[in-house]
């Protein structure tokens, strides 16, 4: 559900929290994985998605619509994620979060398959968070589906630059997982 599809005959304050609930129910489970991935710890990445949500909430009176919904949302989070990591004093290095592993036992029949695919989700997550604030950008909004048009639109620059800097975050990536195996 985009911005668009808000009924427009709601009172001002009933449209504004419309608008932030079908940004954020569209678009949440994403903006929270951009929080992880400038975070340090689970309890930091719920701060942070809370910033992004304010943040999100304080623009959208000025939102023209000049691009989608889900750009201007991530660039928000994005640039909340920047200015967060830079008050930390963590310039390069944010270690992401692990997601902590279900105290319910898994009733799939094959629970070491699960439990390999969860360790390789960790190791990926650790890998991104050793990287460069700009190839962990390029990475997790690439992770999130988006096109180097879209990548382009949140972080300011072209399409063109996204490809050669998500190729080369891949490759940085590739030669850091490599070095866990």
């Amino acid at each position: 559900m985009g911005l668009e599809s808000v009924p427009l005959v709601m009172e001002p304050d009933a449209l504004h929290r419309a608008r932030l609930e079908a940004v954020l129910a569209a678009h949440g489970p994403g903006l929270l994985r951009v929080a992880r991935a400038y975070s340090t710890s689970p309890t930091e990445a719920a701060d942070l998605a809370q910033e992004i949500a304010v943040a999100i909430w304080r623009a959208l009176p000025s939102f023209r619509g000049d691009c989608s919904d889900r750009t201007f949302a991530y660039r928000i989070a994005h640039n909340r994620g920047i200015t967060h990591a830079e008050s930390r004093g963590v310039r390069e290095r944010v270690t992401p979060l692990v997601e902590a592993a279900s105290p319910v036992p898994d009733p799939r029949p094959n629970a070491e398959e699960a439990m390999g695919d969860q360790q390789r989700r960790e190791a990926l997550w650790l890998a991104i968070g050793e990287l460069p604030v700009g190839a962990r950008a390029v990475l997790t909004l690439a992770l999130e589906g988006m096109s180097h048009e879209e990548i382009g639109a949140v972080l300011g620059t072209s399409a063109n630059s996204v490809a050669v800097r998500l190729s080369r975050a891949r490759a940085e990536l590739r030669k850091r997982l490599g070095r866990r195996s």
